[in-house]
């Protein structure tokens, strides 16, 4: 057993959506614990990439649209070998299923949350396999149990986290046996830009810890899975969510 199993130093780790929210959030965490990052998103990371660079640590970063299948492959050659690839890019629509655009926000949702992770991890980790060892870390939701935590989370945002809890399964029973360690992290309802666009107080109130969690919460878990202390974890699901959902 490692002396130091939440140690991250000598990691070098891929984090999409790193321009802000949960992404930022865990590369800092990471960059803390001792890793150098390779960052994207489809917007500009540059911020994030010198906070990691003050923090002392190597960062490079790059603006991709990861639902370009072409572009995907690009990012996976421009990173090169990584130990570990945390995959939090992903976009929230508000939408309801009723209206005239829902079969176009359908598409651009599952596009982003569903299948870019998955046109990533294709190219990320046969590179892995290779080397007997690596770890890739996909953000999930609560929504993929509850079908939604408070009103106005529409189908398609349910589905692709529901798939996307599906592919951390598949992946893991693939890759486990050529020492790839493939994980989920789901937020519960989490302080992002992107669900501030819905007035939480009336799901807050019935909320066990009667907040929301911070992106540093979530951050956490996704650093721990990256770490030699989740040696033994591979298809497994965390729940962060502060109690407001509870597996049987």
């Amino acid at each position: 057993m490692t002396a130091m199993p939440y140690d991250l130093s000598g990691s070098r780790i891929l984090v999409t959506g790193a321009a802000g929210g949960i992404g930022a959030e865990t590369a800092l965490l990471c960059a803390r614990l001792g890793a150098d990052l390779v960052l994207t998103d489809a917007k500009d990371c540059a911020g994030v990439e010198r906070a990691v660079r003050d923090l002392g640590r190597r960062a490079d970063s790059r603006s991709a649209d990861l639902c370009d299948p072409d572009a995907v492959r690009m990012l996976a050659d421009w990173a090169g070998d990584v130990d570990c690839a945390v995959l939090a890019a992903g976009i929230y629509r508000v939408t309801d299923w009723d209206h005239d655009d829902w079969s176009a926000v359908l598409d651009a949702t599952l596009d982003a949350n569903l299948k870019a992770p998955a046109q990533l991890a294709r190219a990320l980790l046969p590179r892995m396999a290779a080397r007997q060892q690596g770890r890739l870390v996909l953000l999930g939701s609560i929504v993929a149990v509850t079908g939604g935590s408070f009103p106005g989370v529409g189908p398609h945002y349910a589905m692709s986290k529901g798939g996307l809890h599906t592919l951390v399964r598949w992946l893991a029973a693939r890759y486990t046996p050529q020492g790839v360690l493939i994980n989920g992290v789901a937020p519960g309802i989490t302080d992002t830009p992107m669900v501030g666009v819905h007035d939480l107080s009336a799901a807050l109130a019935r909320h066990p810890m009667g907040r929301a969690a911070r992106p540093a919460e979530i951050a956490w878990p996704i650093a721990f899975l990256c770490s030699p202390g989740a040696s033994f974890l591979s298809g497994a699901i965390l729940d962060v969510n502060g109690g407001a959902m509870m597996r049987p």
